[in-house]
């Protein structure tokens, strides 16, 4: 009997180290390794985001994103090998959303496929006792068991575009933050439940606005009417890529974002010079 509770309290002991003391110092090892200097020119050079990013902060996104490329495994699709440099370019988009969280916003991603450009799902629609199939073409997607799917060559021209409107990584990576508590309804992990209530009420208030007038020269995309979670993808986007914009046209919509990310884009420089 001695032996076997020896036996029980050590693998008690082992189970605990295994989840709660390993992975910590094994991400305090990870965010100490000094950021590759080519990889810090890649994203100079590739990414309007990183150039516009404060020099201040690139040391905490330099660290997250290390952290991203030690815990999620990439996967090749269609035939496509990432290299060093793509998984860097799509890990900074990730640790651009949470420059002012922390890394546990993605405990959850454990995977990201990458296609060389859009791919097709197939798809099964029930329309009463009628079962029928159909193909989409699909740039991107989220799952809540922690996968994301990317389409590299539009992730890679929007990264590079000062202009673009769009960007299916900061997409993407948005719905993982929105599912870490299992429900995709556009309602990420806020600090207080006082700022979860101006939350819900500041995005729904804005959701209906654009529900009700499609189109228009509104920097939010007409996708996000779709659902809630599409809403907070959609305008994760605007935000960091048309801040000023969306101050104007959703002040406290803006605010509310500023609060979650921890991140003030529209006091960012709009434009930044590539390396020579």
């Amino acid at each position: 009997m001695l032996g076997y509770g020896i036996a029980l309290i050590a693998i008690v002991v082992l189970a605990f180290y295994g989840l709660f003391i390993y992975p910590h110092q094994r991400a305090r090892r990870v965010a100490r390794r000094p950021f590759p200097e080519h990889w810090q020119r890649y994203l100079t050079d590739h990414m309007v985001l990183y150039r516009r990013l404060p020099p201040e902060n690139r040391p905490r996104l330099h660290r997250h994103i290390q952290l991203l490329l030690d815990r999620v495994d990439f996967y090749g699709c269609a035939g496509l090998a990432p290299n060093d440099t793509m998984k860097v370019m799509i890990a900074a988009h990730g640790a651009l959303l949470i420059n002012g969280l922390s890394p546990d916003y993605y405990r959850n991603l454990r995977s990201i496929l990458v296609y060389p450009g859009a791919y097709r799902v197939r798809e099964q629609v029930l329309d009463g006792d009628v079962l029928s199939h159909s193909e989409q073409e699909r740039l991107g997607e989220s799952w809540q068991e922690g996968r994301l799917v990317l389409a590299w060559d539009t992730l890679s021209v929007e990264a590079a575009n000062p202009d673009t409107p769009s960007n299916v990584g900061l997409h993407e990576f948005s719905h993982q933050l929105d599912q870490i508590d299992g429900a995709s309804d556009g309602a990420p992990p806020l600090a207080s439940g006082d700022q979860a209530k101006h939350w819900q009420q500041v995005f729904s208030e804005a959701w209906q606005r654009r529900r009700r007038h499609p189109g228009g020269d509104s920097v939010i995309d007409d996708y996000g009417a779709t659902s809630p979670a599409e809403f907070f993808a959609v305008v994760t986007e605007a935000f960091f890529l048309q801040p000023r914009p969306l101050a104007q046209q959703e002040p406290r919509l803006y605010d509310c974002l500023v609060r979650f990310y921890q991140l003030n884009p529209g006091e960012w420089p709009e434009t930044a010079a590539t390396t020579d």
